[in-house]
């Protein structure tokens, strides 16, 4: 049996897209703190960090103790980082620079 390659495309096209896969989620760093404190957003999201501080700050994610992600070094003021959440589960969120800034992602199904 011969497909054509109009057929593949049009399979591609209709196929469904993963629920949150085109969402996005995000959380301001601002005043020394991550705001939302909690943020609870499902498989496939983006979540987007923007520094609102006149200082530099970074983003580290955490699972347990193994970091996950990590933003540049320095995020200067109006700069933003974004990653997917791709699996279920609690990410502790910490800045780089400022060890008493912390804040949480729950992750769902």
């Amino acid at each position: 049996m011969r497909v054509s390659a109009a057929t593949i495309a049009l399979a591609i096209v209709a196929l469904p897209q993963r629920a949150g896969a085109d969402q996005a989620k995000s959380m301001a760093i601002e005043k020394f703190a991550f705001d939302p404190p909690t943020l609870t957003v499902s498989v496939g999201e983006r979540v987007s960090f923007i520094n609102h501080d006149e200082l530099p700050h970074s983003v580290v994610g955490l699972r347990g103790e193994t970091e996950i992600f990590r933003s540049n070094e320095q995020m200067d003021q109006d700069e933003a980082y974004s990653v997917v959440m791709d699996r279920p589960g609690e990410i502790v969120i910490r800045c780089g620079l400022h060890g008493s800034m912390s804040a949480t992602i729950v992750v769902t199904p």
